[in-house]
């Protein structure tokens, strides 16, 4: 059965929502994920994953929003941000859209974290309190990374923003993307006065984390956070399988939920 949205008429999409009133909404970005691994990891794992989704669920899928809020990494080639106002508006105007054509569960499928999840949360509120519609909000590295086994890494590997999950996981999705070559475990550079820095924005101060929020390229001048030395395909296809078959059974759920208040 076709999911994608995209690819039937509008008279097909119109029979069709009366009894299927779940849709995918893919959103990805394009920002630095250090010099082995495409920028364009976000953007590839939402599209894969939901594509995966839908095939496997028959619930509707639209084309990815391909650009998210990445000013942390805006200073390095390739990165395409947007403000957080402009993600805002433009997801709420498709949303509006969609729920007009009659649907009432909306499933927001973003790759990229950052500021597209708070973002994300509150039109999840907005769209609640103005059309009734039940949202959903799925960071899918994030799902990837809690649903990763136990002692999956070795002891000392740091995951962390383009290392671990995303190497492996892009080895096993897109493995001409990744250059092995390249891969490495980033040096943290850390701020003077006592604190321990772990990322752009996190640093902490006599053991407890704080927020200092900074460029990356100020901690690390590669574009990532993580280890990647230890990545692999199969790795990637373990942790990949292992959430798709999770995102599937529940996103079923969710779409037999009643929006009604």
């Amino acid at each position: 059965m076709e999911y994608r949205l995209h690819h039937k008429s509008w008279k097909k999409i119109e029979e069709e929502v009366k009894n299927k009133d779940t849709v995918i909404i893919p959103l990805g970005s394009l920002e630095a994920h250090g010099t082995d691994k495409p920028v364009g990891s976000c953007f590839l794992l939402a599209d894969s994953a939901s594509k995966d989704v839908g095939e496997r669920t028959g619930i509707h899928v639209t084309p990815i929003i391909p650009f998210g809020v990445s000013e942390s990494y805006q200073n390095f080639s390739g990165t395409i941000s947007v403000s957080m106002k402009t993600l805002s508006g433009y997801v709420y105007d498709v949303c509006k859209s969609l729920i007009k054509n009659g649907f009432k569960k909306i499933v927001f499928f973003s790759a990229h974290g950052g500021n597209n999840l708070p973002v994300l949360r509150e039109l999840s509120f907005k769209l609640r309190d103005e059309f009734g519609v039940l949202c959903t909000v799925i960071h899918v590295w994030g799902m990837i990374s809690r649903l990763t086994p136990e002692g999956f890494w070795s002891e000392n590997l740091k995951t962390g923003h383009g290392g671990e999950p995303t190497a492996s996981v892009m080895l096993y999705l897109y493995p001409d993307s990744v250059d092995m070559k390249e891969s490495k475990s980033p040096k943290i550079k850390q701020l003077n006065g006592g604190l321990e820095t772990t990322s752009y924005s996190s640093h902490k101060y006599k053991g407890v984390a704080q927020n200092i929020f900074l460029f990356a390229e100020e901690v690390e001048d590669l574009g990532f956070m993580g280890d990647s030395t230890e990545a692999s395909a199969d790795k990637g296809k373990l942790l990949y399988e292992k959430t798709i078959d999770y995102l599937v059974d529940y996103i079923s759920f969710f779409s037999k939920l009643k929006p009604d208040r």
